[in-house]
């Protein structure tokens, strides 16, 4: 599926409201899907994403298609790599490439700044073996936090 990636932060997120529309829809359906791949002080999707995106360095990078996230991943920046966590995919654009493609091309977006992208699997979250298998077959460097 030709997917493209999105910087989806507060500003671009009040540009593009039918994002934020998405990324509620894509990490509701991860919170029923894994409620334990997700922190207990987040009840809710909205409440994960509003509260993410007041972190500094925060941002969700979306997988754009017809004007749609399909996927997102959260990625926080520090000073030597960038971190992602929380992959998630519609569940009805689930095997069909969406999540290979926006881990390429953040991966690609990462070499450009010249930081690696890892996986950051935040303290007491179950790891997802989908995810980890897929950071696997695309050879990224794997960060556990």
């Amino acid at each position: 599926m030709p997917v493209f990636l999105v910087k989806a932060n507060t500003k671009t997120l009040t540009e593009q409201p039918a994002w934020l529309v998405d990324l509620h829809k894509i990490y509701t359906e991860g919170f029923a899907a894994s409620p334990t791949s997700f922190p207990a002080s987040f009840e809710t999707a909205p409440s994960f994403i509003d509260k993410t995106l007041m972190q500094p360095n925060c941002w969700f990078a979306g997988a754009l298609f017809n004007d749609h996230l399909l996927g997102a991943a959260l990625v926080t920046e520090k000073a030597n790599v960038w971190q992602f966590s929380f992959l998630n995919v519609r569940k009805v654009t689930q095997r069909r490439g969406v999540a290979t493609r926006l881990l390429t091309l953040l991966a690609a977006k990462a070499q450009e700044k010249n930081v690696p992208l890892c996986l950051a699997t935040p303290a007491g979250l179950e790891n997802n073996a989908a995810v980890q298998a897929l950071v696997n077959k695309l050879d990224l460097l794997i960060k556990q936090d």
